[in-house]
């Protein structure tokens, strides 16, 4: 299922046009990535390692319009004049009846679906359902069950690690330099089983919404042992200075004591292999922190 829509596949797809890099880490650690002829928009470059950046540097990109959402859209003519025979992505980017009348299938990730409520709670086992989702395109079923192994195997790891301490309440928030707003998140992010395998406990659980509005004030009163501060690529410096200068932050007890760790956004939602890489980043900054306090 892609959003509303039945896919049927008899063949895997040969010619794949992905919107961003929405599903590379899935197709990447399925062995497929070489399926990609092209891509359209800007690739997280801060939530890949270097080899995998450089494969997904090299995919040539295709025209595109900048969408005020952070995405971008393609024009099904530019789809068409690649020959491809699946485009990974999202609706907002592309005409989705268009392409099928072309023959052309058209996959969005559950998370990217805007007629789907996200789960709440989220769990890990979203990714492991993208990852079998993607392997069924492919055709690669036993090689997905062998990605999906590890990446248990990954969490378990660190869940035995935390799991004898009380858990400590965190809260995650998006901030943008020089922007005075932020954002938080609830139930329904990847946050949420990602604090919970690194011996954490969100404080804005109760919220099921993914992403919200957060203000100083109610921060202050929630008062967090630990924050997570998310940034967008090329801003991770000036993330915590800019926290920092909001009134009233350096009052909070997690500011206190040295436990604001600053990472990557695009290691966190929607779900992917890139959300276990995320909790084993989260939970390494976390230890380090404790080990200098």
């Amino acid at each position: 299922m892609s959003c509303q829509e039945k896919l049927t596949f008899t063949d895997p797809p040969k010619r794949v046009i992905m919107m961003g890099d929405t599903d590379a880490s899935t197709m990447n650690a399925l062995g497929v990535l070489d399926h990609v002829v092209a891509r359209a928009g800007q690739i997280k470059e801060g939530a890949y390692d270097a080899k995998t950046l450089a494969k997904l540097k090299a995919i040539p990109t295709i025209a595109s319009q900048q969408l005020n959402t952070g995405g971008v859209k393609v024009s099904t003519e530019t789809i068409l004049e690649h020959h491809a025979d699946l485009v990974i992505g999202y609706d907002t980017g592309v005409d989705r009846n268009a392409l099928r009348k072309s023959g052309v299938k058209m996959y969005s990730t559950d998370a990217m679906c805007t007629d789907k409520k996200p789960p709440a709670p989220a769990t890990f086992s979203q990714v492991k359902d993208e990852v079998d989702k993607v392997g069924q395109i492919f055709n690669v079923p036993d090689k997905a069950n062998h990605v999906n192994k590890d990446l248990e195997k990954k969490i378990a790891t660190i869940e035995k690690e935390t799991s004898s301490g009380a858990k400590a309440d965190a809260v995650a928030l998006y901030i943008t330099p020089g922007s005075t707003e932020f954002y938080t998140y609830g139930s329904s992010s990847m946050i949420e089983p990602m604090f919970a395998a690194t011996g954490l406990r969100n404080m804005y659980h109760s919220n099921t919404t993914r992403v919200s509005d957060a203000t100083m004030e109610d921060l202050l009163h929630k008062n967090p042992e630990w924050i997570v501060l998310l940034a967008g690529d090329g801003a991770m410096s000036q993330v915590e200075p800019t926290f920092l200068s909001f009134k009233g932050a350096k009052e909070l007890k997690a500011v206190k004591n040295g436990h604001v760790v600053t990472m990557s956004f695009a290691l966190t939602d929607p779900p992917t292999p890139l959300t276990i890489t995320g909790t084993e980043k989260l939970h390494d900054l976390v230890q380090d922190k404790k080990r200098q306090h």
